[in-house]
């Protein structure tokens, strides 16, 4: 899934007055816990060359991130090319088989592929100062670390539907459908669920977190019915326009822009799963072909203390540390906050477990044949 804009490189070395009023710079304080000789890798960085970053963040992403860590470190240029979760990794190995490769840091969420660099030795040795302020979760193989959890969610269009039809799970859908034959034919939509690396990886976690029977009648009942799509902007459009009626298992990052518009929120609905709510990770690392170590130890460490998550938020990515808590709204969720609205149990983490990187081709057919793919 790509977040908001499409190979937009973009190039942000923002000074303080372009902050966000709601952000204030701690200056040049460090947290208690940095080692001692941080301050040497801060003087080092200004002797670097700035940041090169590829990832599958957009450009409105990143900018609250980049404006608050210019305001730290204005003396450090960060680019980033904004790339699909797949294409991330295809042009760092195309660079770097001619040797010319600059990239410092990765950012996807494609699970596969993340194992295969690490596999391949190209995530550099590196332990963030914050490493002692993040779950273990996050920290899903050595040298890797987790930007940000992105949720998936269920929309609707609350003017037309009763709000006794509103659903808040997956299986409120199914029992909509199986309850009222012939009137959401067609008035669904759904992304293809095994259309790439990262979007197996999701339904293979989804599969194995509620079972095979619960999963298949699920995709049997909705599959039929449903549109697929391959990113959920357009399933948000038509959900907004009326064209579809309810949309399942769509990026919520795509979602909150939208619910921040309040003519928009008047006609969007929509609930975390509370029968399971996939959480895909997004994953950083400092990149073999490093050559601004300092500068990129800086950008990582800011990405994953309590101000950069804070950032994040502000760019519509959801926030894991435990000490962030945020305002209510519609970049206000974090993973702390959805786990008490539905419950941890019912939250599912994509990993990096092996067996559910790449789902065996029986379940692939099978997911495929319940939703008329081909091929």
């Amino acid at each position: 899934m790509k977040t908001l804009s499409r190979r937009s490189a973009i190039s942000l070395a923002l000074a303080a007055p372009l902050l966000t009023a709601k952000w204030k710079p701690a200056a040049a304080a460090l947290p208690d816990y940095y080692p001692a000789d941080y301050p040497g890798v801060i003087d080092a960085s200004k002797a670097e060359n700035g940041v090169l970053v590829y990832s599958n963040v957009g450009e409105m992403n990143w900018r609250p991130v980049l404006q608050q860590f210019n305001a730290l470190y204005p003396w450090i240029k960060v680019q980033t090319l904004d790339l699909s979760s797949n294409e991330v990794f295809e042009r760092y190995y195309a660079e770097q088989a001619t040797g010319k490769s600059t990239v410092d840091a990765v950012v996807s969420h494609s699970a596969a592929t993340w194992l295969d660099f690490v596999d391949k030795g190209n995530a550099e040795p590196f332990q963030s100062s914050e490493d002692s302020r993040l779950p273990d979760w996050s920290r899903p193989a050595p040298n890797i670390y987790t930007v940000s959890a992105d949720p998936y969610v269920v929309a609707y269009n609350k003017l037309l539907l009763p709000e006794a039809q509103w659903p808040k799970t997956v299986g409120d859908i199914v029992k909509l459908v199986k309850d009222n034959p012939g009137q959401f034919d067609r008035k669904i939509a759904t992304g293809q669920p095994m259309a790439s690396a990262a979007s197996q990886n999701m339904m293979a976690h989804y599969v194995a977190a509620v079972g095979e029977e619960r999963a298949m009648a699920e995709f049997a009942a909705l599959g039929p019915i449903s549109d697929l799509y391959r990113s959920a902007g357009p399933i948000m459009e038509k959900i907004t326009t009326g064209e579809y009626l309810i949309g399942y298992r769509l990026s919520g990052i795509q979602l909150f822009p939208l619910i921040a518009d309040p003519a928009r929120a008047s006609v969007l609905g929509w609930a975390f799963p509370a029968d399971g709510t996939i959480m895909l990770m997004r994953h950083i690392a400092m990149a073999k072909t490093v050559k601004n170590r300092n500068s990129t130890r800086l950008l990582i460490d800011f990405i994953l203390s309590r101000d950069g998550q804070v950032a994040l938020a502000s760019g519509g990515l959801m926030p894991y540390r435990a000490d962030v808590s945020l305002p209510d709204g519609p970049n206000g969720y974090t993973y702390q906050k959805i786990a008490r609205q539905i419950g941890e149990k019912n939250i599912i983490r994509t990993t990096f477990e092996p067996k559910l990187l790449r789902p065996p081709q029986e379940l692939v057919d099978k997911v495929n044949a319940a939703y008329k793919v081909q091929g």
